[in-house]
């Protein structure tokens, strides 16, 4: 092997750069704040909207639609997460028990959706299908988490 080849393979090792993921060159803190930004803003005021003025069994083709939203936002989210914990060591919502509850709360939402949209029910009291106590209960929890990140947020901004 010549001698740059053995030397760049244990400069690779020594650094751990062989195991470095390539990210996409869009990626950039600037770009994930501003993820974070609009999913914590309009992204949650709709999506509050449609669970708590919009949200109807007989419409599948907005729960189909909020179900995409919120997978694509996971997406997305999580794309950031793994280039900031690769190129800074941070995560996407402050730290990695936060990220971790936000992820669980956009993905738990997003498969109780999910069931409504394929007929499992949800009988009240009373004996009818009712998913919306279920479904205002998951988008609760995630409101909350996503409160609590938004008030670290403007709280690093006041001391900066």
């Amino acid at each position: 092997m010549p001698l740059t080849t053995v030397m760049m393979a244990g400069l690779m090792a020594l650094c751990g750069i062989a195991e470095a993921k390539e990210h996409p060159s869009y990626l950039s803190q600037s770009y994930c704040d501003s993820v974070v930004e609009q999913f914590v803003e309009s992204g949650m005021r709709s999506l509050g909207k449609y669970i708590n003025d919009n949200f109807s069994l007989e419409y599948k083709g907005g729960i189909r639609n909020t179900v995409n939203f919120l997978n694509q936002r996971s997406e997305w989210l999580s794309e950031c997460n793994d280039f900031l914990r690769d190129t800074s060591s941070s995560y996407v919502f402050y730290n990695e028990e936060n990220t971790k509850d936000i992820f669980d709360a956009i993905n738990a939402l997003a498969k109780e959706l999910q069931l409504v949209r394929e007929g499992v029910e949800y009988p009240d009291e009373s004996g009818n299908n009712n998913p919306h106590p279920f479904i205002k209960g998951r988008f609760d929890t995630l409101a909350k988490l996503m409160d609590q990140h938004h008030t670290r947020i403007l709280m690093k901004k006041q001391f900066q």
